[in-house]
């Protein structure tokens, strides 16, 4: 409920007398303001004033608060001042003077970027509006809701206000970074001149932060509603869920990646980069317009880790993990869409599932840091920094590459720190099969996981174990069959292109070792620059394919990919239902595989379709990155650092959507149809 009063028991406020002298009428002040619109005591011997309904006076004549009646409420003093003969001097809280005077410091601050001068003056005058804004904003979020507005809407506001807040003053403290950096980008009037690209580029990333303010400032003003609705469904809506949460990281994540801290060149500063890699890391993908080694700093370094982490274990995960870790106890609704989103079996189990991931997950990437370290050691060049020439040197510490690999595999992003990747590791058994195996752990997903352990438990104290469910016995079976299948495809296709300069063991390696990464993570030991357009082919249809349900893997995951196998060897044989494993496989399956085969069909082929206009590229590259970022893999034949900045923005959009998944997008951005009380007829239609 709405703590203000309605407006017919509120008591008028003082009216100014039209013949009075105006040095005689008082001033206007927070005091008055709140004293006029407290309300009047329904004791005995209440006066009805306002100071007696505000408080009770001193002798000094100040008022003092006896509790909850003296809160005040930003909304009853914007009503107060509206109803004050001095309600002009609020007029800056209204959205239209705001809006029409943003838009004027836009126009110039846009004009006269970077001026090191005017845009410092500018940015000040922006840096003293933004307690301004944030008043309005209070204003208006705490404005009284209509009647019958939900109270999730209520609840939003809280958070609209804060990540507002938060983006806005990361977009003023950029400008200022830059402005600081102002001398270090170079000349900006001569384009021949050394350094104006990078000039150029500080231009265009100074705008991009004055926009993303102007933006965030007035649209919190203006479209408040929606977002407060987006926020108020998130809550209850799984699949909006996740959608709100890696799209929040990846965009916090992109002001913290163009942080002068976070480069070794400022000049390399690009919001847009900074968000292709953002949701690269968040999304688990691997795609990479810059070197890692090259461009960031240990400090950007560690960014990009703590996004693979959060984006393979997922938002909610970790802060219900928190929640959990600090004795809370979570409220019914928080828990039954935490149950969906991890497939819980029931509320009992939710926080024991939620804190196994997140335990099980820290000790397997921890063992595989301390085996990777062992492995690293020998390779002395690892422990430097990025050198010209020295194909393993970026990461400047052995147990910092150790974690940064281990982690990065496990949750199948395939980041590497060395500046050629791990392509001079293509001959070493111990380095390529420890990154493979947390590879395919991450790939096979927590709840294979979980019942592997129960069973080896059972069998370790001499109990016969059950039988696996269906799901896991897939997700084996269909893991096998592809590593297979993968391995003997690299085998037939490369041995003698790629990989003609290796022995007949270090071919069948890497043939494994691209066999697990083309279905999950970025990680190469060959070239893909170097093969051939039907191994690149072959590596789209791996890619598409994906890992487990549950897991840091993407694309349209194995167990659809096997539904839909049993669904036509079914039509084929004449069958009524489809079966796999001795099981027969729900209707509801069925039809829920074949909607996420045919979305990713026509996400593939319209991402494709654009990217084809936008860029200017061998069009079998362009197929491999669309497939690559849509089913996360990440896979690339060195066509992502000449992409435009359009081509950027569409395949961030793709990793985006092939990271929460096609139908979890459609799930989220449609409505909930209504039960229908009827059938409609059926009528046959002629197939195929």
């Amino acid at each position: 409920m709405d703590p203000s009063p309605l407006p017919s028991s509120r008591p008028s406020a003082p009216r100014a007398d039209p013949n009075s002298d105006p040095a005689e009428q008082p001033p206007l002040t927070l005091a008055t303001l709140v004293a006029s619109q407290a309300p009047a005591s329904a004791g005995p011997g209440s006066s009805g004033g306002p100071a007696s309904s505000a408080g009770t006076a001193s002798s000094d004549g100040t008022a003092s608060s006896d509790g909850p009646a003296g809160a005040v409420d930003p909304a009853s003093v914007v009503a107060a001042a509206r109803k004050y003969p001095g309600w002009l001097r609020f007029a800056w809280l209204k959205p239209v003077p705001l809006l029409a005077g943003s838009a004027v410091l836009l126009a110039f601050d846009l004009a006269f970027a970077i001026h090191p001068r005017i845009s410092a003056a500018l940015t000040a005058v922006e840096t003293l509006l933004v307690p301004v804004w944030l008043t309005a904003l209070i204003v208006l979020l705490w404005r009284p809701l209509r009647a019958g507005a939900r109270t999730e809407v209520k609840r939003a506001r809280p958070v609209v206000f804060l990540l507002t807040t938060c983006l806005l003053l990361a977009c003023i403290g950029e400008k200022w970074l830059l402005l600081g950096h102002a001398a270090e980008l170079g000349p900006l009037a001569d384009e021949g001149a050394p350094g104006a690209d990078a000039g150029a580029r500080g231009v265009v990333l100074y705008r991009t932060y004055t926009v993303l303010a102007f933006v965030l400032a007035n649209g919190a003003l203006l479209g408040r509603r929606p977002i407060e609705r987006l926020f108020a469904t998130a809550a209850d809506h799984p699949a909006r869920l996740m959608m709100v949460s890696f799209g929040v990281a990846a965009l916090l994540g992109s002001f913290l990646l163009t942080l002068p801290q976070s480069l070794r060149d400022i000049t390399d500063a690009s919001f847009v980069d900074g968000l292709f890699m953002a949701t690269s890391a968040v999304c688990v993908t691997g795609l990479a317009v810059h070197n890692l080694a090259e461009t960031y700093t240990p400090f950007g370094q560690a960014v990009l880790l703590l996004l693979v982490q959060i984006g393979g274990l997922g938002i909610m995960v970790l802060s219900t993990f928190f929640a959990i870790l600090a004795g809370r106890r979570l409220r019914l609704r928080d828990a039954a869409v935490m149950a969906e989103m991890i497939d819980a079996e029931s509320f009992a189990r939710l926080r024991r599932n939620v804190a196994a991931i997140v335990v099980y997950t820290l000790c397997v990437e921890a063992v595989g840091a301390l085996i990777l370290l062992i492995g690293f050691v020998p390779h002395h060049e690892i422990a430097s920094g990025p050198v010209a020439g020295v194909p393993l040197s970026g990461a400047g510490d052995h147990l910092w590459a150790a974690v940064f690999h281990a982690v990065s595999a496990f949750c199948n992003s395939g980041f590497s720190l060395f500046r050629e990747g791990l392509v001079p590791m293509v001959g070493s058994p111990a380095i390529c099969l420890v990154i493979a195996a947390l590879v395919v752990l991450g790939g096979l997903g927590f709840p294979v996981h979980d019942e592997l352990l129960r069973q080896a438990r059972l069998r370790l104290r001499g109990e016969r174990a059950p039988r696996m469910s269906l799901h896991s016995r897939v997700v084996l079976v269909a893991t096998a069959v592809l590593l297979a299948i993968g391995t003997a495809g690299f085998l037939v296709l490369e041995a003698g292109r790629s990989m003609a300069g290796l022995s007949w063991p270090v071919k069948v390696l890497a043939s494994f070792f691209h066999s697990v990464m083309t279905r999950t993570a970025g990680f190469n030991t060959v070239d893909l620059a170097l093969m051939g357009p039907a191994t690149w082919m072959f590596v789209c249809m791996l890619s598409i394919i994906g890992g487990a349900p549950g897991s840091t893997a993407g694309g349209l995951k194995v167990t659809t990919v096997a539904t839909l196998f049993a669904t036509l060897r079914a039509e084929l044989r004449g069958e009524e239902a489809p079966h796999l494993l001795g099981r027969a496989l729900p209707a509801g399956t069925v039809r829920r595989a074949m909607g996420v085969a045919f979305l990713m069909v026509v996400l593939v082929a319209g991402v494709l379709f654009v990217m084809l206009m936008l860029e200017p590229q061998n069009p079998m590259g362009l197929a491999l990155e669309t497939v690559g970022a849509l089913g996360t893999a990440g896979m690339s034949a060195n066509v992502t650092p000449s992409l435009s900045a359009p081509g950027k923005l569409v395949i961030t959009l793709a990793m985006f959507i092939g990271r929460i998944g096609p139908l979890t997008l459609a799930l989220a951005l449609a409505n909930q149809a209504s039960a229908r009380s009827y059938r409609l007829p059926e009528e046959r239609v002629g197939i195929g």
